[in-house]
This record gives structure tokens, C-alpha cells and sequence, in this order.
């Protein structure tokens, strides 16, 4: 008997233990929850390449010159349209009527001439696209913004008024008597003057980067960064042979060599920065000697702004 009471005992305390027949409350809210996918990060933004000092993204594109007339004046001007076509510019030089520029002859479009045969005034813009290594020159634009008058010539009559015949010198009656020609008088012979030799045509210097580029007058390098800087001349708007040049001004930097023939571009780089807000001038004596111009010495000038991060020394 005593054995019996002590297994009924034993089975209501494993019935009262065992977790099984337990009811919990809050089961349902102890759910586990599957665990949501990571989510890949989101791609890095490309990379944007900051335009160099004075290059701008191009909003305006050049279409066209213009050229239209009302009454006497005549105004030049360019037609552009507004739309982007992913390129930069910057701006090269600004010329008045008449003036020079060292960029003339370089733009795809010209330059045109008023009626009295000097040139239009306007603003030469040098295009850039962006590549792997960078802001690449691929064209020069000239945007050409001028007028002038027409001037009537001094020989037009103005209206109304009628011009006088010309006199006609009287014919001697047959009673009139001319005098005689002079016997052995002295003639004078009229003197026949030389030509004066026309004066001869202004040479325009440069230095470019490249044997057939635009001509530079600010140049901006890496410090340490070798260079090759090319002497260009031209009369008008075509080049002439440089014979041979030479360093005379400015700071040459780390030279290989300061002259020599005009085929061989001045090789050089720098190694320290300018100080603040000043550049390196680079003076280059060209000696130009063709048959057209003869032996002639002109001085081509750049200025060069050395930047950092600086190479290693």
C-alpha cells in the first residue's frame, strides 16, 4: 500500500512539471519572425570631375555668323542656340574692331572683315570635351560681335542739286592769231619717282604645346611635370618657319637646354610653386629668315602657372 502511494505521487509531480501541458499567454506574441534579405548598398555616385580654372559647361551652342544690314548700319553678330551638348569652353581673348589677336586664323569659322577691310571685333572660345585623362581641346570658335556704317561716297551729289558742266575751252576764230611756238626753248623733263617699297607685314609670335596648335599665353602645369613648349610665327593668317630659338627672359625652370633650332621644341619643367597669385614668364627670341620676310627676330612670351599636388623630387 505504502508502495502504491508513493507512484501516484511520484506521476502528479511529472504531470505538474512538465512544460508541455503548460499553457504560456504570450506565445503567439513570441514568434519569431524570418529574417528580411539584406539589402545590397546603394552604388557609389560616379565621380565628378571638377573643369579646370576658366573652363564652364557650354549652355549655348554656336550655329551660325550673322550678318544683316538696316539702312546704313550693318551689324555682325552670332546665332546660337540653347541646348547642351556635354562640352566646356573657355575664353581665349576679346579683340576690338581692327585689332590683332594671336588666335586669329585658328577658328573653324574665321573671322570676318568690315567694309573698309579691318577686322570684326568678338571673343575666340576654346571647346573642351571630357575623356579618360581629362579636358581635352578640340576646337576654337570665334563669336564675332561688331557694326559699322556705310559711308557714301564724296563724289554722290545729294538731291536736288545738279552738278555744273564742265568747262570747255574756247576754240581761236579764224581773225585771232595764236602765238608761235617757241623756238629752242628748254623742256623740262617730268621726274619719275621710285616706288616707295611697301613696309613690311608684321610678324605674329607664339609658343603652343603641340607643333600644330593654337598658340598659348597662359599655360597651366603640374609641378615636376616635363613640358614641351613649340615657337610658332605667323604673318596673317599663315605660319612661317621658325629658324631658331632662344631663352632671354623669365624663369626657364629645369631646362634641358635654352636655344636651338626651330624644329626641336624648349624642353623644361618646374620644380616649386610661383608665389601666391604670380606665374613664371618664359621669354623665347624667334629668329624667323624665309624669303617672304627675310631674316627677322620677334620675342614670343607664356605665362606658366605651376599647380600642386607637386611630383615626387
Amino acid at each position: 500500500m505504502k508502495r502504491r502511494s508513493t507512484v501516484a505521487a511520484f506521476a502528479v509531480l511529472l504531470l505538474w512539471s512538465s512544460p508541455a501541458l503548460a499553457w504560456d499567454p504570450f506565445r503567439e506574441d513570441r514568434r519569431i519572425e524570418p529574417a528580411s534579405p539584406e539589402r545590397d548598398p546603394d552604388p557609389d555616385p560616379a565621380p565628378f570631375i571638377a573643369p579646370p580654372p576658366g573652363i564652364y559647361y557650354v549652355t549655348d551652342t554656336y550655329v551660325a555668323d550673322v550678318v544683316t544690314s538696316s539702312g546704313p548700319v550693318t551689324t555682325y553678330t552670332t546665332s546660337t542656340i540653347h541646348e547642351s551638348t556635354g562640352s566646356y569652353a573657355r575664353v581665349l581673348d576679346t579683340v576690338g574692331t581692327g585689332a590683332s589677336s594671336a588666335f586669329d586664323g585658328t577658328a573653324f569659322n574665321g573671322r570676318r572683315a568690315l567694309g573698309d577691310g579691318r577686322s570684326v571685333a568678338g571673343t575666340y572660345y576654346e571647346n573642351y570635351v571630357l575623356g579618360a585623362d581629362g579636358f581635352v581641346p578640340v576646337s576654337i570658335v570665334f563669336f564675332q560681335d561688331d557694326a559699322e556704317i556705310a559711308r557714301l561716297l564724296a563724289a554722290t551729289p545729294a538731291p536736288g542739286v545738279i552738278k555744273p558742266a564742265p568747262s570747255v575751252p574756247s576754240t581761236p576764230s579764224a581773225t585771232t592769231r595764236p602765238f608761235p611756238p617757241t623756238c629752242c626753248a628748254a623742256r623740262s623733263v617730268p621726274t619719275i619717282a621710285s616706288p616707295t617699297p611697301a613696309p613690311p607685314k608684321p610678324i605674329r609670335p607664339g609658343i603652343s604645346l603641340l607643333p600644330v596648335g593654337a598658340p598659348l599665353a597662359t599655360l597651366e602645369v603640374l609641378r615636376g611635370r616635363a613640358i614641351s613648349l613649340w615657337p610658332r610665327a605667323f604673318i596673317d593668317d599663315r605660319e612661317v618657319p621658325v629658324r631658331s630659338w632662344t631663352v632671354i627672359a623669365g624663369d626657364p625652370g629645369d631646362a634641358l637646354v635654352t636655344s636651338g633650332p626651330g624644329a626641336v621644341p624648349f624642353q623644361t619643367s618646374w620644380r616649386r610653386l610661383a608665389p601666391p597669385g604670380a606665374a613664371y614668364e618664359v621669354v623665347l627670341r624667334l629668329e624667323v629668315d624665309t624669303p617672304d620676310t627675310g631674316r627677322r627676330i620677334v620675342d614670343a612670351a607664356i605665362a606658366v602657372i605651376v599647380r600642386s599636388p607637386a611630383l615626387d623630387d
